[in-house]
């Protein structure tokens, strides 16, 4: 903070508005006014947590509650003012009546939309979390698959809403359920691919949206692609939204093969999986990130992978094993050795995060780090500059308070690799790209203004530097695939197919393996 920066605060009592529509206030007020950061969010315990790691909370933060919607302003005095006026006048903005195309009313509610159309089996739910659990439950109860995209759900909550889901033959994905695929609509972050024969369970969004990719690419469609959210497979939730999914797969004519992926379950609900999954009368592949092996799977005759790029891959040789599948995803050659270096990962999907950190570690010199978990890796904070060998997930809540996810909005993630590329411990830079559904429509031109700045700053230490870029899409999405790497490779970028083959390449150059 700047030394006569302030944080002021705005409390709205009894005042609520959704989280998409608050992350567009911040940013746009946030720019408008020059203000170092605007964060807006309802005062849920979660959301103070937030605000507090972020040094955004003040005594009347403090004693906001989850019904107020909460405002922290960090601005020199001068521009306060200004930041304030730009809130109140974008609050004020907030149209009270919506209609679509054709002049039809946008329902207001869920017993709205269901009196307009009796029909409807699926509801998307993004509001804050003490709301999100009720309109949950009254989907559920009115027979309504639910992809539950807010977070802040308590684990006791999470459970309940499943206990019914279970009893009423309908789905609750998520808390925190970002991508899907449901009868070849994308949902949330995801893909327009082709349809196919694989079925898809994943606890894991980035990780499901790396393989439905992958997959696409080498030729094996997708016939639907559930999230189940990250805490399903522990032990307290018991796995509920996988296995009925997975039960719905097993019925699923158009779906011929299975995958399920995710962490690794808890111990009781992995012995459960192993005694389902071979009864599902179709072949499973099963990757669990971190995991220290997959034995009890193999034993139970189903096929397992290392990473998510063997798991595509795996599917695929199975759908055609004729196919030479792996042309489409071949390994760039190592370049000379040089000096070797630091690397420094910046990732907006966590589970490509931790997969690279995984995948990269045996090969790495000198100390690691992560802001998330990762075995063998020292913890660093979101406060700290990058040290060591350091991988960086921007979609970790402190990053995005009052912001939105980097896969929309890669500033912050621009901003650090800025500072890499002009930090002379470092040797190589890698990212993910995530495009597709939901993300940014234009990251390729993101990315070359923080090139071009960091060479303004220090052109000779930016040309000693590798860049390693990992693109999960497809061709079919806009902007497509195929025109993102290209651009990319252009610019000096190395573009290896995968996040697990930029992983390894990345980590061998840094390391100065050849």
């Amino acid at each position: 903070m700047a030394p006569d920066s302030k944080v002021h605060t705005i409390i709205m009592p009894d005042t609520y508005r959704d989280s998409v529509f608050l992350m567009k206030l911040s940013s746009e007020a946030k720019t408008e006014s020059g203000a170092e950061q605007i964060s807006a969010m309802m005062g849920t315990p979660r959301n103070k947590e937030l605000f507090e790691s972020s040094g955004l909370s003040t005594p009347d933060v403090v004693a906001a509650g989850a019904d107020d919607l909460v405002i922290a302003i960090k601005a020199p005095a001068d521009i306060l003012p200004k930041a304030e006026e730009a809130v109140k006048r974008l609050l004020a903005a907030v149209p009270a009546k919506r209609s679509v195309e054709g002049g039809a009313s946008v329902p207001h509610d869920l017993a709205e939309a269901l009196e307009a159309d009796p029909d409807c089996n699926f509801a998307i739910i993004s509001v804050a979390g003490d709301y999100a659990r009720y309109e949950a439950a009254l989907a559920v109860a009115a027979g309504m698959d639910v992809m539950l995209y807010s977070d802040n759900i308590s684990l006791e909550n999470e459970i309940a809403l499943k206990q019914l889901a279970s009893r009423k033959g309908v789905l609750v994905m998520g808390p925190d359920c970002g991508t899907a695929l449901i009868d070849g609509v994308p949902m949330a972050f995801a893909n327009r691919v082709a349809k196919g024969p694989v079925g898809i369970v994943g606890a894991s969004g980035t990780g499901l949206q790396e393989v439905i990719c992958l997959l696409d690419r080498l030729g094996a469609g997708i016939s639907q692609a559930f999230g189940a959210g990250g805490r399903d497979l522990k032990d307290d939730v018991g796995g509920l939204t996988a296995i009925a999914a997975l039960h719905r797969l097993a019925h699923d004519e158009e779906t011929k093969v299975i995958v399920l992926l995710g962490k690794p379950p808890g111990e009781a609900t992995r012995k459960k999986l192993i005694e389902i999954l071979p009864g599902l009368g179709k072949p499973v592949f099963v990757h669990y990130l971190g995991a220290e092996d997959h034995k009890p799977e193999e034993a139970a005759g189903l096929t397992t992978a290392a990473n998510l790029t063997e798991l595509a891959l795996a599917v695929a040789r199975h759908l055609n094993p004729a196919a030479p599948v792996e042309t489409v995803l071949q390994d760039i050659p190592l370049p000379p050795a040089g000096k070797p270096g630091y690397l420094r990962g910046l990732f907006g999907g966590g589970t490509l995060c931790q997969e690279a950190a995984e995948l990269a570690a045996p090969y790495l010199k000198g100390e690691k780090f992560a802001n998330l978990k990762v075995k063998g890796f020292g913890s660093i904070t979101a406060h700290e500059k990058s040290k060591g060998n350091c991988f960086w997930d921007f979609g970790d809540d402190v990053f995005t308070v009052g912001r939105p996810h980097p896969m929309m909005a890669p500033e912050l993630k621009m901003e650090r690799m800025v500072a890499e590329l002009i930090d002379p411990e470092v040797a190589v830079v890698l990212l993910d790209m995530v495009i597709g559904f939901g993300a940014h429509q234009d990251q390729v031109g993101e990315f070359m203004r923080a090139l071009n700045d960091a060479k303004r700053l220090a052109p000779e230490e930016v040309a000693k530097k590798r860049i390693v870029v990992s693109v999960c899409g497809t061709d079919a999405d806009t902007p497509g695939r195929a025109a993102q790497v290209e651009a990319l490779k252009k610019a000096g970028v190395v573009v290896p197919g995968s996040n697990a083959q930029a992983a390894v390449w990345a980590a061998k150059t840094a390391g100065g393996v050849n």
